[in-house]
């Protein structure tokens, strides 16, 4: 290409002068030896990071992205946030990986596609495509909780049996994340989700607030930090993954990467994920630092302290054997529920599929995690943050 720029070029100037120039060309290909050396030693030339063995450090140069820039899919957001946490904290560096977020859709759409390499949504959102042959599988816990079920406060409504005859509102279409939610909460307390009550989609969270005041719609599924920020006074909390005791032992949220990326690249996955576990600790046990950050790169907006009461709730950094127990758990649910429609799959089978945890936590000296409730085969220590930021009155009523 080089070559053809210079003919091109050359043509409008002397003969001479083209001359001496073709000459040129012709020296730099009869030299490819030292060309070819140049880029072969290229790693060679990367100083290996003291926090990577040098085993691994070998391995790493022959892996296909190796000094190449790594894309995740990070749209803001607390939830999702380690991974994003785990570059600005500068791990993703201290592991020798360029790692860059970019926006874009979904989890599903861009890192089942290989568009981006790793992101981090609900295991609602998440489980079944992948059961469905969506090329990704998740190699970590985020957090618990986030989404509670509400009714307006001067609602008849007082408990989950109330529901049933009802309508609930969600918000990302039928079968989807919200729904499956839903169906387990209400699976949970003996409430048939899949005859006794009504699900209504509105895609617009003000519409759904309107659709309640207005009596169309009875309850609905919301973010927590929605009607925190929004109508902690006008609404009440019926049931939740993140508030009642029975989902406490559950992850909500998951990081899934690329099985391609996995494949090919299996030591930079190990540290990738090293990076985000590591990131999850410090988002639980410094939330005012990681919250300020987010503010600090316009990532997050809204009143800080209603950000660090929701952030404070999740438990970020969650366990393997937690999340591989929650995840479990939640498989076999959604065979028994129907939401997992291929009836040729076993737990186990979709076990296989999904979980592929690439960096034991065992591996990272002094990690702890934020598992509400220990696990039977638990590893590593749980360290709490002292002193969460709580709203009051916010939660589940007595």
């Amino acid at each position: 290409m080089k070559s053809m720029k210079i003919k091109r070029l050359m043509a409008a100037m002397l003969v001479g002068v083209m001359a001496l120039s073709m000459a040129a060309c012709g020296q730099k290909e009869e030299e490819p030896k030292e060309e070819t050396k140049t880029e072969d030693s290229a790693s060679a030339d990367v100083e290996r990071p003291e926090a990577v063995s040098e085993e691994d450090w070998e391995a790493m140069q022959k892996e296909p992205v190796f000094g190449t820039e790594l894309n995740y899919l990070f749209n803001g957001g607390a939830c999702v946030s380690a991974k994003y946490m785990a570059e600005v904290q500068g791990y993703y560096e201290e592991y020798g990986i360029n790692a860059t977020y970019m926006e874009g859709e979904s989890v599903v759409n861009t890192v089942g596609t290989g568009q981006c390499l790793w992101g981090t949504d609900h295991i609602a959102t998440m489980l079944v495509p992948v059961t469905n042959g969506v090329d990704m599988t998740f190699v970590c816990g985020s957090h618990i909780g986030c989404k509670s079920i509400y009714v307006p406060a001067d609602s008849d409504i007082k408990t989950v049996e109330d529901l049933v005859g009802k309508t609930i509102a969600i918000h990302d279409g039928i079968g989807n994340s919200d729904q499956n939610i839903c169906y387990r909460m209400l699976d949970k307390y003996g409430v048939d989700p899949t005859s006794e009550v009504e699900f209504l989609d509105i895609n617009d969270s003000a519409a759904t607030v309107a659709s309640m005041e207005s009596g169309e719609v009875d309850a609905s599924i919301f973010s927590d930090y929605f009607v925190l920020a929004n109508y902690r006074d006008d609404m009440r909390m019926i049931c939740s993954i993140t508030y009642s005791d029975e989902f406490q032992d559950e992850a909500c949220c998951v990081t899934a990467m690329n099985n391609d990326f996995i494949k090919n690249n299996p030591v930079h996955a190990k540290y990738v994920v090293k990076a985000i576990k590591r990131a999850g600790e410090f988002n639980r046990l410094n939330s005012e630092e990681a919250v300020q950050a987010m503010y600090d790169n316009d990532k997050m907006t809204g009143e800080k302290e209603d950000q660090l009461v929701f952030w404070d709730s999740l438990h970020f950094g969650l366990s393997d054997a937690f999340t591989e127990r929650a995840l479990r758990e939640i498989a076999e649910d959604y065979l028994r529920l129907g939401i997992i429609t291929d009836t040729d799959l076993t737990a186990d089978d979709i076990m296989e599929l999904a979980w592929t945890p690439v960096c034991p936590d065992e591996e990272i000296e002094g990690l702890t995690v934020g598992d509400p409730v220990e696990p039977e085969n638990a590893v590593v220590p749980v360290k709490q943050k002292e002193n969460p930021a709580v709203a009051e009155g916010f939660g589940l009523s007595e």
